[in-house]
């Protein structure tokens, strides 16, 4: 199954999620994930550990935020390979984060995602099922204003609505987001502009003004001046690119923060290719 098939609506949980759930060797749900999908999340584990490692004693917390967590493994449909998801990669993040904030919407994910956190973590850890954009609310009420927070959020539909990443921007709060650009926009665009209402595409942009564009190519950087606007301090301006295997280009990995050491700390971990992996080239 191909991700952002049209109109996924948003928080529709698993369908919006994707994918073809699997059994991983413990027996629980796993998503399916190929080489791009190791990519984003070792520059995630990378940036989650500079992260915690600069910041370890200079707040009163230190948080992460993933509202898709899906079920904490992954497996690579060709090679049969298992490595850990999002919400696993942070857990395991040293220096620790204070508090974990996981949700998805999918039932399953979130059974299986409760399973695979050990007692000694559970007292640092929320999980929560329901749609994202309502979740957000929860966890903003629980973050304080001596809180530094990592929030990633990996969509694959369009059921993250901008307003879920403006309550971030009003936080202190880093985000690490994969912008649906090529995969999801492009593919899609001609489609929502034909329609005479598209509330999917409207809660997507936070508004109706996509309709000025007839091609992609403005939404990447439209969007990151609108996250600017929502609060966010600063961002990264060489915008990383992925790609499937057979060089299709599929989504932009967008970063803001409210600080630029943050920023700096972003820049210096692009700088490092994952392992035998292949390069993110920029934003052309």
């Amino acid at each position: 199954m191909e991700r952002y098939a049209p109109v996924h609506s948003a928080g529709s949980g698993a369908a919006a999620r994707g994918g073809v759930k699997r059994k991983a060797s413990d027996g629980l749900p796993a998503r399916s994930g190929r080489i791009w999908t190791r990519e984003k999340l070792t520059y995630l584990q990378k940036y989650a550990s500079a992260f915690t490692t600069a910041m370890a004693g200079k707040w009163g917390r230190l948080v992460y935020v993933d509202l898709l967590a899906g079920p904490g493994r992954d497996i690579d449909p060709e090679t049969g390979r298992e490595f850990d998801g999002s919400p696993l990669i942070a857990l395991a993040v040293t220096p620790k984060f204070d508090h974990l904030f996981l949700s998805d919407n999918d039932a399953g994910n979130v059974a299986a995602l409760n399973a695979r956190i050990s007692a000694a973590d559970r007292d640092r850890v929320t999980i929560i099922q329901g749609d994202c954009n309502k979740v957000v609310n929860d966890v903003m009420g629980a973050i304080s204003a001596h809180t530094l927070g990592l929030a990633f959020v990996d969509p694959q539909g369009f059921e993250v609505e901008f307003e879920t990443l403006a309550k971030l921007a009003k936080r202190q709060i880093d985000l690490v987001y994969l912008f649906p650009s090529l995969i999801g926009v492009r593919r899609n665009l001609k489609i929502f502009l034909a329609q005479q209402e598209s509330r999917i595409m409207d809660a997507f942009w936070g508004g109706q003004d996509w309709r000025e564009y007839s091609d992609w190519k403005p939404f990447v950087s439209e969007y990151r001046a609108k996250l600017l606007r929502a609060g966010f301090k600063c961002q990264d301006e060489a915008v990383p690119l992925f790609k499937n295997t057979k060089n299709t280009q599929m989504y932009h990995l967008l970063y803001f923060s409210h600080h630029t050491v943050g920023l700096r700390i972003w820049n210096g971990v692009k700088r490092i290719e994952p392992g035998g992996q292949r390069k993110l080239p920029g934003l052309e």
